[in-house]
């Protein structure tokens, strides 16, 4: 099965090669030209020196311009070689697998993003591609030298067979060798990957939350945390790296005492006349080329390491084992009127039931209310009807429709969810809202932002709507951001809009603003409003209490003062 496995990866590794395939076909013509070019310039240099020690003027001039014409011919090529991989070939490929690396991403159910973090993704978006790209550079050099290296060390054997038979012999032994020192490396590579996840993650968090991180004074025990994990990172890389070291140290001494043997073995072989001085001197300068033998196996081995690391990490993005992708159905609905059903739902979270038996109804363009306690199943609600996590069938409709037939676009292009801290953008307020669609047009901004109150804010800033907001819109308030989620909402023309917490965290005028926002779609839109705050939902039609995952009490406001002791003693505690 594992065997299996890997075949599938290698195949789709094959995929990104295959769609560049025709300039893989020039860098092999290059490569080739550059080996045979190569194989030329030791035999054109023994004959420039022999020549020049006999004193041959005129053997020597041509030899000069034959060397010159070699130099120039290798260098063009070279340079040719580097233009196709560097622009045609390394750069497309890295581009490709890291756009289909963001679009499984994208279509990761979320609960992927409760258990992975968004540092360890970035870490493998960022550094995986590039491992699995420089392939092309590996097998570019590599086989470059190779192609050259049988070349020469077959000329060698033609010189001499005893000699070469010395060659071919510290290349096997080396072979072996590495062969068993790389699977410790390989196992280190591993762990120090995992490190290195784990650092990202931490980094990316403590960026992100610097601000709080200042204001809550835990700078220390936060800086603490990373020096810890740098230094074990750094000691990893360190350990890897000797590895290497040690391996790369142990082929040099292989060499060294190859070549003493190689010079040994030719100066009696032209003592005995079996060996002209000329060939000696190819065969000397040809030591590099046969040894080059040895360090292609090193790096293709060090590639295949980190390779097999690195692939496996995007594979686990790319299937959906370690990180499922979210389901939808196929059917449309193009003209959504808003009514929202749920039948019976239960849903649990590793086993622990968050809601049980939950059914209510909500007719189109009704502005509704679930109010309760904190962890009694409210945001979970609002996360199964945005389809953030999947229901079983027959438990929510939407236009009569199960959610689970439905398109993804039926479902995201009609419901919009409004947090406590919405998400933007570092763009302007104009760029942020332009996301919504490629139509846009500044009076739809506009007239979005004037419904959801924040036009008027807007016009006192230094550049409008072309004022740079910061990453995650920092430089707003939170009543501010969510009265461009609300502009954004309606922008987007989403039929129904979830109002996640949205005035929990706000002062009274703030919340007041928001609720303002809301009354001026209340018309055209079905609303639910999740709200902690339950004087801000007294003006809904209907109001849903929950109450450890269950629906304790329907009705008004008014109604369920006068009939459900739960919902009284939740108004009454906010009173007090």
């Amino acid at each position: 099965m594992k065997k299996k496995k890997g075949n599938k990866d290698h195949i789709k590794i094959l995929r990104y090669f295959y769609n560049i395939k025709i300039w893989l076909g020039v860098l092999a013509i290059l490569m080739l030209l550059l080996a045979v070019v190569n194989v030329f310039n030791p035999i054109v240099s023994a004959k420039l020196l022999t020549s020049i020690t006999e004193l041959n003027i005129k053997g020597a001039f041509i030899f000069s311009i034959l060397f010159l014409i070699v130099s120039l011919a290798s260098i063009i090529i070279n340079e040719l070689t580097n233009v196709v991989y560097l622009k045609k070939l390394k750069n497309m490929i890295i581009y490709n697998i890291r756009k289909d690396m963001v679009k499984n991403i994208f279509e990761m159910k979320t609960i992927n993003f409760d258990k992975h973090t968004s540092g360890e993704l970035s870490e493998r978006l960022k550094s995986d591609p590039e491992a699995i790209s420089s392939v092309l550079g590996v097998v570019q050099y590599s086989s470059l030298c190779m192609l050259t290296d049988l070349i020469v060390l077959i000329y060698v054997f033609y010189l001499n067979i005893v000699i070469g038979l010395l060659y071919l012999l510290c290349v096997i032994f080396v072979y072996f060798y590495e062969k068993k020192a790389f699977k410790k490396y390989e196992h280190t590579n591993k762990i120090t990957s995992q490190i290195k996840d784990r650092n990202a993650t931490l980094l990316n968090e403590s960026m992100k939350g610097i601000r709080d991180i200042k204001i809550l004074n835990i700078s220390n025990p936060i800086y603490t945390m990373i020096c810890k994990n740098l230094n074990e990172s750094t000691e990893c890389d360190s350990k890897m790296n000797l590895q290497y070291i040690r391996i790369t140290d142990t082929v040099e001494i292989v060499k060294a005492i190859t070549t003493v043997l190689v010079v040994a073995c030719g100066i009696y072989l032209v003592s005995i006349e079996k060996l002209t001085v000329t060939s000696l001197l190819v065969i000397f300068m040809y030591r590099t080329n046969i040894y080059d033998l040895v360090l292609c196996y090193t790096s293709i081995k060090d590639y295949y390491t980190k390779y097999k690391v690195s692939s496996s990490r995007i594979f686990e993005i790319m299937n959906e084992k370690k990180f499922p992708k979210e389901n939808f159905g196929n059917e449309k609905l193009e003209n959504i009127n808003g009514k929202i059903e749920i039948k019976n739902l239960t849903f649990s979270y590793d086993k622990e039931p968050v809601l049980n038996d939950i059914s209510l109804t909500i007719e189109p363009n009704d502005t509704v209310a679930i109010v309760g306690a904190s962890g009694s199943g409210k945001t979970t609600l609002f996360n199964l009807l945005s389809k953030s996590y999947d229901v079983d069938n027959d438990s929510i409709f939407i236009d009569d429709v199960d959610i689970n037939k439905l398109s993804k676009y039926s479902i995201r292009d009609n419901i919009s969810v409004i947090t406590q801290s919405p998400y933007l953008f570092n763009l302007s307020i104009k760029d942020n809202l332009k996301l919504m669609g490629e139509n846009v047009k500044d009076k739809d901004i506009v007239e979005a932002c004037k419904i959801a109150q924040i036009h008027d804010f807007i016009q006192t800033l230094p550049h409008k709507y072309n004022t740079i907001i910061g990453e995650g819109g920092v430089n707003l308030s939170g009543g501010q951001r969510q009265r461009i989620a609300i502009a954004r909402a309606l922008i987007k023309k989403s039929k129904i809009i979830l109002f996640d917490e949205a005035t929990s965290a706000l002062d009274n005028i703030t919340q007041k603003e928001i609720q303002k926002s809301i009354n001026n779609i209340s018309a055209d839109y079905t609303i639910i409003i999740v709200a902690h705050r339950l004087s801000t939902i007294k003006e809904c039609s209907r109001i849903y209490v929950m109450d450890k995952g269950k629906i304790v009490g329907v009705g008004t406001h008014k109604e369920l003062l006068e009939k459900n002791k739960y919902y009284k003693q939740l108004y009454n505690q906010e009173l007090v």
